[in-house]
């Protein structure tokens, strides 16, 4: 029990040590926050946002496939997973994904991420030197959505060791103007062999810059006397990468009580670092309660944020469909602070 709690004690030290190096270099830098595109990559998915998205280590059901694609080596039946996230000013996300285990090949899995919204109404530009008020409406609606494809593989590659691989395919449209890129995640997870502890780590969103076009910025070029047709080059934008390192290990596992702790280390490339801890608690199999916290390391924007944006909780219902067919149900609140708090249900059906 002595060695148990060494072992991960030092494993938290480690983490703060790492991310206090971390932001001291931050603060010599400039800032890089609204550098990088595609930002609904970074919206977490599953119970584990009800954990504070600490889920590197754990990565035991289809979400996998968004925190740590190594983590599918997992599941050793075909998985369903949906998810809806009640986002900020009326915007919606959704999540899909079907995890295939093949035998003495490894796992594949497929999934789709959708932002997307209501259409908004196209409004005439007011001309400020006249007196007539030239700002009507037009009749036009136009609309944004956020789309990404995803393939995944993850195999055992030792007893202890397993690898993840994710392809993605991005995709931004906002109303005659769109983006693409192309990305890979990159994952493992550890099983260190000490009682239950694991250790998983993970890079996301590793690939291509996004570069928009469309015919919102093109126009007639009068500098030539065909007035030929040209397009306005946009700045490459980059995607908004992440390294993930987790730990997780279960406190209680017995057929009645499973108490999993975990914490994850994010260093993104867009915005300083957090720590994010999550607890998980599971009675019979079958009712579970969740709770997380993700601490922002830049202190005084904490500070001002206030000190519960970050803070979430779940719940979850297990039960059997028919035999070998299992669902779960699973609830989650994240407070936002000034954006107020975002609701999300997921579904996992096992067969």
């Amino acid at each position: 029990m002595k060695s148990k709690k060494i072992l991960i004690t030092v494993s938290l030290l480690v983490i703060l040590g790492l991310v206090g190096v971390s932001s001291s270099e931050a603060k010599i830098k400039f800032s890089k926050v609204g550098t990088t595109s595609a930002q609904f990559l970074k919206i977490g998915v599953g119970r584990a946002t009800g954990m504070g998205d600490a889920f590197t280590a754990i990565a035991d059901d289809a979400s996998a496939s968004y925190f740590n694609p190594a983590g599918l080596t997992q599941l050793s039946k075909r998985e369903f997973f949906v998810n809806h996230i009640d986002w900020i000013s009326d915007i919606n996300h959704e999540y899909f994904c079907v995890a295939l285990p093949i035998t003495n090949i490894g796992v594949l899995a497929l999934s789709v991420t959708a932002l997307t919204m209501g259409d908004m109404e196209k409004l005439t530009i007011d001309d400020p030197a006249t007196a007539i008020r030239e700002d009507d409406s037009s009749g036009l609606y136009f609309g944004a959505m956020d789309l990404a494809f995803a393939l995944s593989f993850a195999r055992q590659i030792t007893e202890k060791l397993a690898f993840g691989l994710t392809a993605k395919a991005i995709n931004q449209s906002l109303y005659n103007l769109s983006g693409s890129a192309a990305a890979l995640d990159f994952g493992l997870l550890y099983h260190t062999g000490f009682k239950s502890l694991r250790l998983g780590a993970a890079i996301t969103n590793f690939g291509t810059s996004m570069t928009y076009s469309g015919i919102g910025i093109q126009f007639q070029d009068t500098t030539f006397a065909l007035k030929p047709r040209a397009q306005y080059l946009t700045t490459p934008t980059p995607l908004p990468v992440t390294f993930r390192f987790g730990i997780a290990y279960d406190f209680l596992d017995d057929p009645i009580n499973k108490l999993t702790f975990a914490t994850d280390l994010l260093h993104p490339n867009d915005i300083n670092e957090t720590i994010n801890f999550g607890l998980e608690y599971t009675y019979r199999k079958v009712f579970l309660v969740r709770a997380g916290y993700i601490l922002n390391t830049d202190f005084e924007y904490a500070k001002a944020m206030k000190y519960q944006t970050g803070l979430s909780f779940g719940a979850g219902f297990m039960t059997n469909l028919t035999p070998g067919v299992s669902l779960r149900l699973d609830y989650c609140y994240r407070d936002m602070g000034w954006l107020k708090g975002s609701h999300r249900l997921g579904a996992v059906v096992q067969l």
